[in-house]
């Protein structure tokens, strides 16, 4: 039914967007600053 074929795009599209954008916010509310204290706590061990 290549009538359809738009709305699979679509969904596709959106999806994608979706999924897109709560892997960026997961990234940096959680795992980037997990990362970031674990290179300041490194940073802070090194210089005593």
């Amino acid at each position: 039914m290549p009538q359809l074929t738009p709305f699979f795009f679509v969904n596709q599209v959106t999806f994608n967007f979706l999924f897109l954008t709560i892997i960026i916010y997961m990234f940096t509310k959680y795992i980037l600053p997990r990362f970031v204290r674990l290179f300041k706590s490194r940073l802070h061990i090194n210089n005593l």
